[in-house]
């Protein structure tokens, strides 16, 4: 679907070759045959916090990962993309990967319809590194460039953060294998894949994830 799904996934302590063993091997909790563009929909919860959605159509799946652990907003969403949406808080806007896409009503900069509810949001870091402590600072280039010229076509969930760890929780994804470490930051959760001090500044370039209160 994108560039850095083999990366993001990794990031958050899965250790698989591809998507089709991913998911062969879910433990799916939850199974839906009636969503909506999709012929099936299987979601698994891990206790790490790290969550899976995979959705299949005519045999294609995408798999989505999203992270329930962190701290829960009021917000609005809409879709526009068939997996991405866009996430709107307070003065902020950024396209994010939605662990429940079929749910999203269709709209775009200009009007349509917006979900609103309590929603998860978190940041896979792709690429990152240690700077100073720093004031918070979020940025998602492809949503300010999507409200000026409204092509979603160009749409992707990459944003830029950097700030100062708040604090550092070590989690083992429990289906996947692997470890990941959690860095709060101003309240937004940070998933990287190596150790982190709190008290560090730290910049990265990630991928933005979304869990609704759809699976709740």
């Amino acid at each position: 679907m994108m560039a850095g799904m083999d990366k993001l996934f990794s990031a958050c302590g899965f250790d698989f070759l591809d998507t089709e063993e991913l998911v062969a091997d879910l433990p799916a909790e939850r199974t839906l045959w009636d969503a909506p563009a999709f012929d099936q929909v299987r979601y698994y919860a891990d206790p790490s916090g790290i969550a899976v959605t995979a959705m299949e159509y005519e045999g294609e799946w995408t798999v989505l990962p999203s992270f329930r652990s962190g701290e829960d907003v009021e917000a609005t969403l809409y879709r526009a993309m068939p997996f991405i949406g866009i996430l709107e808080m307070e003065d902020f806007r950024w396209a994010v990967l939605s662990d429940a896409p079929f749910t999203l009503p269709t709209g775009n900069p200009v009007g349509g319809e917006k979900l609103r509810g309590r929603v998860r949001p978190a940041v896979v870091a792709l690429d990152y590194e240690l700077t100073e402590p720093a004031e918070f600072s979020l940025r998602s280039p492809a949503t300010e460039r999507f409200y000026q010229n409204y092509k979603p076509s160009l749409l992707n969930p990459q944003v830029e953060l950097a700030g100062t760890v708040n604090n550092v929780e070590k989690k083992t994804n429990e289906f996947g294998g692997g470890e990941f470490w959690v860095c709060e930051i101003d309240g937004l959760p940070l998933i990287v894949d190596a150790p982190v001090e709190a008290g560090q500044g730290i910049r990265a370039h990630g991928i933005a994830l979304c869990a609704t209160e759809y699976w709740d």
